[in-house]
């Protein structure tokens, strides 16, 4: 056994100190902010995707095309369209699980729920009707004609009026969600079939996508039915739309060639455009982190941060898969709706925001 004097024992004793004083004041370095080891922290931090995914939930027998989605966070009802399942699925995002299939639908596109009514509204593409169901029990409760040719499609609810605005071919139709009855013409648009559209909340126009009118946004006054036409700039068809009200910016998703592109809403001048992923069905607008989540049904989200409204830059692409078009932003989260696939069935996966 090797022999160890007493000073080499003080001596191993005074380098174990200054060691731990060593670590430690690196830990202190570490937290602190305005150290180049905290920062890199902080930086790494601050290169979290914007969009994580959580969750997957399954929708057994679901096959076929997945379009638009509504929701009810308040009792976490998350509900869509399976459009090639002529089926609308109802979810409910605690219980990861389907726990109601509507059945016997005619390629449902366009579906909205009314919390204050209690009711659902679905567009059929195929028969031009708009059922009504009971947002608790399911059951339908009318079924209202707009005639085959109208292809009824997106739903937006203007809680002022109480009225449903249908999506139809040559203009917008309405319905009022109390007596559940078609409120009186069609407004009227440029021709071609309405996609995608936003009513102002603090105006009386609404906004209006129109790809088969050689892709323009139709400018409609609700009160008046006057009608401009914004051109955008040789891009083509632009199905979906997200509105910025507060900063007077549109946006809507074109598909050839894909991009956001942003129009002043006083002068529908372009104010900007950025390239997004192609084959877009939905976009979003994250008023709170000022971000706009376009999904593109190429396999992934773009996420589109607006640094002022004059100032865009693509910030992510975040991997989905392809065929995800379709999906639905609240609170943190994004829902996409992920078609089946070989073995794998079709799902809602769910991307939250970092906090």
């Amino acid at each position: 056994m090797e022999h160890i004097s007493v000073e080499d024992k003080n001596m191993k004793t005074h380098f174990a100190i200054v060691g731990l004083l060593v670590l430690a004041a690196v830990a202190l370095m570490a937290s602190s902010p305005n150290s180049q080891v905290g920062a890199q922290g902080s930086e790494a931090r601050r290169e979290l995707a914007p969009l994580q995914l959580i969750q997957r939930i399954p929708t057994p027998g679901v096959t076929g095309r997945i379009d638009h989605f509504t929701a009810y966070p308040k009792r976490r009802l998350l509900i869509f369209a399976a459009l090639g399942n002529n089926t609308v699925e109802v979810i409910n995002t605690f219980e990861a699980k389907v726990i109601q299939s509507i059945k016997g639908l005619n390629e449902p596109q366009g579906v909205l729920y009314v919390p204050d009514l209690g009711k659902l509204f679905v567009a059929n593409a195929a028969n031009g009707t708009v059922n009504v169901y009971d947002g608790k029990t399911w059951a339908l409760r009318k079924s209202i004609s707009f005639g085959e040719e109208a292809d009824t499609d997106n739903l937006r609810y203007d809680e002022t009026t109480k009225r449903v605005f249908v999506g139809i071919v040559g203009g917008l139709a309405m319905i009022d969600a109390t007596t559940e009855t078609r409120v009186g013409k069609a407004i009227k648009g440029s021709g071609g079939h309405s996609e995608s559209f936003q009513l102002e909340k603090k105006g009386s126009r609404v906004f209006v996508n129109v790809p088969d009118d050689d892709s323009v946004v139709n400018v409609i006054d609700r009160k008046t039915g006057e009608l401009t036409k914004w051109g955008l700039n040789g891009l083509k068809a632009n199905y979906p739309m997200a509105l910025d009200e507060d900063n007077h910016r549109l946006f809507v998703v074109t598909r050839r060639p894909p991009f956001v592109v942003v129009l002043d809403t006083d002068s529908g001048k372009e104010v900007a455009r950025v390239p997004v992923g192609g084959s877009c069905d939905d976009v979003y607008f994250d008023a709170e982190r000022k971000r706009i989540y376009a999904l593109g049904g190429e396999g992934f989200v773009s996420v589109v941060q607006q640094n002022d409204p004059d100032h865009y830059a693509l910030s992510a692409n975040i991997p989905t898969t392809v065929g995800v078009r379709t999906g639905i932003f609240f609170g943190t989260s994004l829902y996409v709706g992920v078609p089946a696939a070989g073995l794998e069935p079709a799902q809602v996966w769910n991307f939250a925001v970092p906090e």
